[in-house]
């Protein structure tokens, strides 16, 4: 499973971190934790398992720090999900309603009807139009 998460404290072997789909508080477990610095947007690989505790507990297999800065030639597009596949979305771009299909590995991650910011490079024009995505943040 994969959790998109913003750092809010740093510890020798762990991260306390807000997971940015729920909101919740999540104590991540991983060896190489001083890594990252608090306000990191990160990537985390898991399991899927996930204790019961406060806050909830899971273990890291992998952890990427994502790029905060938005490269010059990216563009980004406000869009609500209207389908998911494993590896893309078809999305309705809320700035002129056309629906456009975002290719995205961790597409899966997203729910139907949920807001989200795509960065990408380029579009495709097609029916539906596509684009392949730098990077995809849920709106709160």
């Amino acid at each position: 499973m994969i959790m998109i998460a913003t750092v809010l404290q740093v510890d020798s072997g762990s991260l306390l971190v807000r997971d940015m789909e729920t909101g919740e508080e999540v104590l991540v477990i991983f060896r190489n934790a001083n890594r990252f610095n608090v306000g990191d947007r990160i990537r985390i690989f898991y399991n899927g398992q996930m204790t019961l505790s406060i806050p909830p507990q899971i273990a890291a297999i992998s952890i990427q720090r994502i790029q905060e800065e938005p490269q010059p030639e990216a563009a980004e597009m406000r869009a609500a999900v209207l389908r998911r596949s494993r590896r893309s979305l078809l999305v309705r771009d809320m700035q002129n309603n056309a629906q456009i299909r975002v290719n995205y590995p961790y597409a899966y991650h997203f729910c139907i009807g949920q807001q989200i910011v795509i960065r990408y490079e380029t579009i495709r024009l097609g029916d539906p139009a596509e684009v392949e995505a730098i990077d995809i943040m849920p709106v709160c």
